[in-house]
Parts: C-alpha cells; structure tokens; sequence
C-alpha cells in the first residue's frame, strides 16, 4: 500500500514538473486549412506571440483538407499534454459537423478550447457592374425568376453556404447555390467573369476588392468597419442571417489545468495587443476574445441552431 502511495506520489510530482517547465519541447499548432490563409497568418502570429510569452518553441503545421475535418480529427486524437494545439475556424467546431460524414470529433467533448480569438463577418456581394444595387434588387429578382440567378460559396457546410440558406428561407429567393471547392479566389474571378450572379463569402476575402471598386457587397452580418453604408441583413429584415466565421484556440479534450492556466492568459494578452488588432484589421476580421468557458458556450449554441437547420434542409449527417 505504501508503495502504491509513494508510486502515485512522484507520477503527480512528475506531473507538476512536466506542467511547470511547459514547454519542455516544440509544441505544434496546427491549422486546418492550407498557407496563405488568414487563418493560417492568425496562427503564425499566435505562434510568435507563444515563443515571446512562453519561452517556448511554437511551430505551425497546416492540415487542410474535408472542410477543415482532417485537422479537426488530427486534433481530437493528440495526446493531451499541451504539444498540440489549434487553430481552427467556426465551421469545422460548429456548421460542418452537422453534415460531413467524415468528421470523427464532438465538438463539445472532443476539445479543451482556450479560447476563441477573431470574427469575420460574411458578405454577399455582386460585381459592380451588376444591376442589382440593394440587397431587395436582388432578392426581388430571384423571387420572380427562381432559379436564374446564381451564389457563388465557399463549399458545403461553410458560414457562407449556411448564411446563404438563411437568406433563402427567410426571403424566398430563389437562388441558386454554386459549391466552390478552391476558395474564395476562384469564385471572385467567376464573379468578375459573370459565371455567377452573386457571391457569399467572409469579408476577410473581399475587402480590397470592394475597396478597389471591382465588388459590390449588399449587405453584411455585421458593420463592417471601412463600410459603415454596407447595411447589415438584421436592418433589411433578415435578422437569422448572422453567422461569423470566428477562429478558436483548442486543444484535445483533458488537457491538464496547469497547462491550461499557462496557455490561456498567454493567447488572451496576445489576441489584445494592438498589433494583433491591427494586423487582422487589415486582413478583414477584428478582435473578438472570449475566454475558454464562453468560447465553448458560443460553439454550443452554433450547433443548437445549425444542427436543426441542416436537417430542415436535408443536409445533415447527424440524427
């Protein structure tokens, strides 16, 4: 018995000197969508931020792929000692787990979030050589001709493809919804182009080119801060349609609370510096911290109201 008790002893011993020396080695954040993104420039300024506040090496490792699902499932199967984390946006913790089959995660069960960072709102937009000058230009047509005019979004399962069917419900256009799997850059060369009519997307993607003139965006989740005209779909009567790409810090679910207690107040002082504002200003989104248990609450409540939705529309994987 004693033994037994001077075993348990030194495990909870080593336990503590593992979690007071975190980190003892480099620690992978890895991000589930591909380079380039603002969400993969999120990561590598979280990771920069943890090297400076940690004393610690932080490497970002992109696993895109499925929506974001594959580095969701790499996540949700790590080890949870605190040398894998993530950064992953809104869909994969919330609109794409209630129809991709392949998801292999509870977004509830499965993560220790610590912490959700930035938003972004979502947009849909024309070309500025489009007729359609107001959000009920475009609403009124689709509703007289279903089916003749087109949204480009960003695959199935995304904010962009959800809010897309909100409109949709709440206004009875009849608009066409257009899957694109290459990201936002292909459907704003087919918006230019005229193969689609309209498109639905996260402004971080469309700024400069609504700054430039090129696009024209109707209407808004949010204010958006350079575009304060841009009016918002709550004051054109369409308060549902208000999903926000957010970005959250996880990590697999049991990370142990020492390591918790040493992460999160890191990522909350960095997500506040004023450069972090600034830089995710410029690439569309803006700062929006939540600590882990209201981080977890939001993600909650995301699924109670899209799970529903995707089944209303025969979209879901889940019963």
């Amino acid at each position: 018995m004693a033994a037994c008790l001077a075993a348990a002893m030194c495990s909870a011993a080593g336990a503590a000197v593992a979690q007071e020396s975190y980190p003892a080695r480099p620690v992978k954040i890895v991000v589930a969508i591909g380079p380039g993104s603002a969400t993969d420039s999120f990561a590598r300024l979280l990771a920069e931020g943890l090297r400076s506040e940690l004393k610690g090496d932080f490497i970002v490792e992109n696993k895109p792929g499925a929506g974001g699902v594959i580095g969701g499932n790499f996540i949700a199967r790590a080890a949870p000692d605190g040398y894998t984390i993530g950064v992953l946006h809104s869909s994969v913790v919330t609109s794409i787990t209630a129809i991709q089959t392949s998801v292999q995660y509870d977004p509830r069960k499965d993560f220790t979030y610590l912490g959700n960072t930035v938003s972004n709102p979502v947009v849909l937009v024309v070309p500025n050589a489009s007729p359609f000058k107001k959000l009920e230009d475009l609403v009124d047509a689709a509703k007289k001709d279903p089916g003749k005019y087109s949204t480009g979004i960003i695959g199935m399962g995304s904010h962009s493809h959800f809010n897309l069917e909100l409109l949709k419900l709440s206004s009875g256009a009849g608009l066409t919804r257009v899957p694109y799997s290459g990201g936002t850059s292909q459907i704003v060369a087919d918006l230019l182009g005229n193969q689609v009519a309209s498109a639905s997307l996260v402004w971080a993607g469309l700024s400069e080119f609504v700054k430039d003139g090129k696009i024209r965006a109707l209407a808004s989740t949010s204010t958006l801060k350079d575009f304060p005209e841009v009016p918002t779909f709550e004051s054109k009567g369409y308060p549902k349609v208000h999903l926000e790409v957010f970005l959250s810090v996880v990590a697999p679910a049991g990370l142990p609370k020492g390591i918790q207690d040493k992460l999160v107040p890191a990522i909350e002082r960095i997500v506040k510096k004023p450069e972090t504002e600034q830089m995710m200003s410029r690439l569309g989104y803006r700062v929006n911290y939540e600590p882990p248990a209201q981080a977890w609450k939001t993600v909650s409540d995301e699924l109670d109201f899209i799970v529903p939705l995707a089944k209303q529309l025969g979209l879901t994987a889940r019963e």
